[in-house]
């Protein structure tokens, strides 16, 4: 395949408003973001463009919009943290469009749509667009949405049926959309195919878009909730149903800018044109690596404290943040960057100062957790014995030292440092 996408200016702005735009043509209300810190999760941030940021409010919003509405979201998984910077599409915040119908699961309406939208608006190759729908031996076959692609002119070859594990969505919360039980119901993916070579995917080994290798990419999703399903696992038709579909911005913004990851996009040129001079002593792999997850991480952060995040600290939300700056100066002080280097970068780059003054802050707390940490390790090695790796992460534990960076320091020392016991009994281990 040699053909390239169109519209290769369009940033995550502007696909965002031809998403929401074309949505509004057809009668959708567009709703404004919600803050990430919502009352629906306070113990954490906003996850998802699903409904965890209206369900509370669902009543007013269908009364409002006819149940019909459209909205842009940033999202922040903190659980995907140390995935950052391992393949192509993974971030922390992340902002995903998406599109609601209440009251219909019409795939007749929200998939012709979607591929309008892909292929005409964003103009994205047809031969290059996979999709996916739910075919398993317990649910069935999501007859109506195989049959709405193929009416659309996606060949056989592209129609992969998945089971339950790829295809079909369980509601985890149990908010107002879900008073008569947990939604659920199948879904369908659209996967862009990039020139990336890897044979575990030319041979299909695995369930497409399951390798990190950046070859398939998940663009889109459309989720259809019919039913609820009970404690014991079978299916009840639900009280109210509803249509979902949703974009990744990034991922499409890396397809239509035709870079290699989402790093690499116009929203972290900035960010990376002022990190890459810190890291030109670096190997080019690493430099690469590093850039990524400081960029990612520095960028969540600040959205963050925009949004009200509250100041490092333990517990909850406060948790969440300071492990988000601790990653990010771990990485700095692995790269051996000084960090107030990194500091100035984001000085130079932010208009609003509170962002700055917290990371100065909380890496002044963490230089004093870092000087405890290696007083420790000083005393073992006064000891001159290898230093077991369950000791490291004692340390981690008592003392604060990430124990990446505790085996940093080590190895500047040339101390060995023993490998993990394997474990007696697997039971220990989970």
């Amino acid at each position: 395949m040699t053909s390239t996408p169109q519209h290769a200016e369009m940033d995550c702005h502007a696909i965002s408003e031809a998403f929401l735009a074309l949505h509004e043509r057809d009668g959708f209300a567009r709703l404004p973001p919600s803050s990430l810190l919502h009352d629906s999760v306070p113990m954490s941030f906003v996850m998802s463009a699903g409904l965890i940021q209206v369900e509370n409010d669902l009543d007013t919003i269908v009364q409002s919009t006819g149940g019909k509405f459209a909205f842009t979201q940033p999202c922040f998984r903190h659980f995907d943290m140390k995935q950052v910077g391992e393949d192509p599409t993974r971030l922390s915040l992340f902002h995903m469009s998406a599109a609601f119908h209440i009251g219909s699961t019409e795939r007749e309406t929200v998939l012709p749509r979607l591929w309008y939208f892909l292929t005409q608006t964003l103009g994205l190759d047809k031969d290059r667009l996979w999709v996916t729908y739910l075919d398993d031996e317990e649910f069935g076959r999501d007859e109506a949405s195989y049959q709405c692609w193929k009416a659309l002119g996606v060949v056989e070859e592209r129609l992969v049926g998945l089971d339950q594990q790829h295809c079909f969505w369980r509601q985890r919360s149990t908010g107002q959309i879900a008073s008569d039980g947990k939604k659920c119901g199948p879904h369908t993916e659209v996967f862009y195919e990039r020139d990336v070579a890897c044979p575990a995917c030319e041979n299909r080994e695995q369930p497409i878009g399951n390798c990190r290798c950046g070859r398939f990419i998940e663009i889109s999703n459309s989720l259809f909730i019919e039913n609820y399903i009970d404690d014991d696992g079978k299916l009840i038709p639900a009280g109210t149903v509803f249509a979902e579909c949703v974009l990744g911005l990034e991922r499409l913004a890396m397809i239509l800018q035709q870079v290699t990851s989402v790093h690499d996009t116009l929203r972290f040129q900035a960010w990376r044109n002022a990190l890459i001079p810190l890291f030109k002593h670096q190997q080019p792999a690493d430099a690469e690596r590093s850039i990524r997850i400081i960029s990612d991480h520095l960028s969540a952060f600040v959205k963050l404290t925009q949004d009200g995040a509250p100041a490092p600290g333990r517990g909850g939300r406060r948790a969440i943040i300071r492990n988000l700056l601790r990653r990010t100066m771990t990485e700095v002080l692995i790269s051996e960057v000084e960090i107030p280097h990194v500091i100035s970068v984001m000085q130079a780059l932010l208009s609003n100062q509170d962002a700055v003054i917290r990371l100065h802050q909380e890496y002044e707390c963490f230089s004093r957790t870092l000087e405890r940490g290696k007083n420790e390790l000083s005393n073992f090695l006064a000891l001159e014995q290898p230093i077991p790796s369950q000791t490291l992460s004692k340390f981690q534990r008592m003392y604060g030292i990430p124990v990446v960076l505790s085996q940093h320091f080590l190895t500047q020392t040339d101390w060995h440092i023993l490998p993990a016991e394997p474990c007696r009994d697997h039971h220990d281990c989970k």
